[in-house]
């Protein structure tokens, strides 16, 4: 990775769900902490202005963290916004002039999938992706096929090292925990395996629906919502081989190596649902088979793991 430090921050999709619970209280946690010394540009197609988006971060800040006035005022008066189509030229033309004399932004993109390919596109014409950086959030695609289009179209405008492909559930503690708690207790990890363990069980329980976001929900589903990537990584960190060193790289490859090793599933291994009423949900298809509750039994073929099935449910 390059030492060079990016000179402004692009999200996209400010106006969404991830950036009302994720982005703005981590943005606000930087600040505090004297880390986040940029320029700040929300997009978003919602028909906002600046102070819609300031009052949106300020109450996204009140219900998530501490919240101080005097430090959400720094952050508010770092904050830029501009309105428009991820498909309309116009949008990026007037993302380059926001972005003033920046030279090396960092384009993060909280959006849908389906959504990548023409803000990267976008990002290269209006000339804003020059010297730039990248991150792109889950779900990478619907599909293997659509991914490697994906990944294609991403390399057409960034090279390999100004990509992030990123899953924000890894940057929780509790999930980093899992690792240092074993790795931190050698009694523990000698335990850790199918002779003393029976079975594994891992729940992600949510007490709300789609919350507003039913057209966004209804092309994505749960198994690529949180299955094929939260609910993943924390199996991967629950049952990987450790690494022999703690750089990000090992850590990613005991990972991949603990991945590529569950069984491909069958028909019996996976249990789908859909809530009551979602049909009814603004933006569902009245006929939609999304589901928003999955269950599945993971297999590992691995000596440590032998005969322990692993559960794992969300919804």
């Amino acid at each position: 990775m390059a030492n060079t430090e990016s000179d402004a921050l692009v999200f996209f999709g400010a106006t969404g769900d991830l950036a009302y619970k994720q982005i703005f209280p981590a943005l606000y946690a930087l600040s505090k902490r004297g880390r986040l010394n940029l320029p700040i540009v929300g997009v978003a197609k919602a028909g906002w202005g600046l102070e819609q988006l300031r009052a949106r971060a300020k109450e996204s800040i009140e219900k998530h963290g501490d919240f101080d006035a005097g430090e959400f005022e720094k952050l508010a008066q770092r904050l830029r916004y501009v309105d428009g189509d991820y498909r309309d030229a116009k949008t990026f033309e007037a993302l380059r002039a926001a972005l003033g004399d920046a030279k090396r932004p960092l384009h993060y993109l909280a959006i849908p999938p389906a959504l990548f390919a023409s803000v990267s596109q976008g990002l290269a014409a209006s000339g804003c992706a020059k010297d730039a950086r990248v991150v792109v959030e889950k779900p990478f695609g619907r599909d293997y096929a659509s991914a490697r289009d994906l990944n294609r179209v991403l390399h057409e405008t960034f090279p390999e090292d100004a990509i992030y492909r990123i899953d924000h559930y890894l940057g929780k503690e509790p999930v980093q925990n899992l690792v240092y708690f074993r790795a931190a207790n050698a009694l523990l990890e000698a335990a850790w395996n199918g002779s003393h363990i029976a079975s594994v069980e891992v729940t992600m329980a949510e007490s709300f629906g789609v919350a507003g976001r039913g057209t966004l929900y209804d092309e994505i589903g749960a198994v690529r919502d949180v299955v094929q990537n939260h609910m993943l990584q924390v199996i991967a960190a629950v049952a990987m081989e450790l690494p022999t060193s703690h750089d990000d790289e090992a850590i990613r490859d005991a990972r991949g190596a603990l991945l590529q090793s569950i069984r491909p599933l069958t028909p019996g291994d996976i249990v789908r649902g859909q809530f009551d009423g979602y049909r009814n949900e603004p933006g569902v298809a009245p006929t939609s088979h999304t589901e928003t509750f999955a269950a599945m039994r993971l297999t590992i073929d691995s000596a440590r793991w032998k005969g322990v099935p692993f559960f794992i449910r969300a919804g």
